[in-house]
């Protein structure tokens, strides 16, 4: 899958003809992501924000998809189903010398939208730019009962390392967290 910043880009799945498309943020598309964003995370508590910690205006959104296209190992993915945004990936390298060559990812996926191998693909985009990017480990955490999500992960390769015990608090409970990683070019 190319990653592009036309909005006609697709791909077909297996099963017939793959109804989004998968394209970068582009400043445009600040206030169609930041009420997505809103949306995302207020249909789950699997993510680390908060729907008030995203985005607070539009205008905060375009600032952050400014950001993401100026920094050279950073890339806002986003999957559209007509003008609607439905799935958002990210991925954030590292800045310094020593760091470059690692990036943090996250993916999220509406839920009306789920079990449509749509977190895969953005994930699989976001591996395409890592490596064209020049990014050896890509790392990711992930609440330790979220099932859906350490599924996803582990069919892709990537590996647990550690558990933080209680690291998150959510809803009144502490949650235990994972940290997991995938090496690039790595055989499994």
């Amino acid at each position: 899958m190319a990653i592009t910043s036309k909005p006609n880009s697709s791909r077909s799945n297996a099963k017939g003809r793959f109804d989004y498309k998968i394209r970068v943020a582009a400043p445009d598309d600040a206030e169609a992501l930041f009420h997505f964003g809103r949306e995302l995370l207020s249909e789950t508590d699997f993510f680390l924000r908060s729907p008030a910690e995203r985005a607070n205006s539009i205008d905060e959104m375009r600032m952050i998809i400014n950001r993401f296209q100026e920094l050279p190992r950073h890339l806002l993915l986003n999957a559209w189903k007509g003008n609607f945004p439905v799935g958002e990936a990210v991925i954030m390298g590292g800045e310094l010398q020593r760091n470059r060559y690692t990036a943090t990812v996250g993916v999220g996926v509406l839920q009306e939208h789920t079990g449509k191998k749509l977190g895969r693909t953005l994930m699989e985009g976001l591996e395409h730019f890592a490596h064209h990017a020049g990014i050896h480990r890509l790392e990711l955490t992930v609440m330790s009962h979220n099932a859906r999500a350490l599924r996803l992960y582990e069919k892709m390769q990537y590996r647990v390392e550690g558990m933080r015990r209680e690291a998150l608090h959510v809803n009144g409970s502490y949650v235990d967290e994972f940290s997991m990683s995938k090496l690039l070019g790595e055989k499994p």
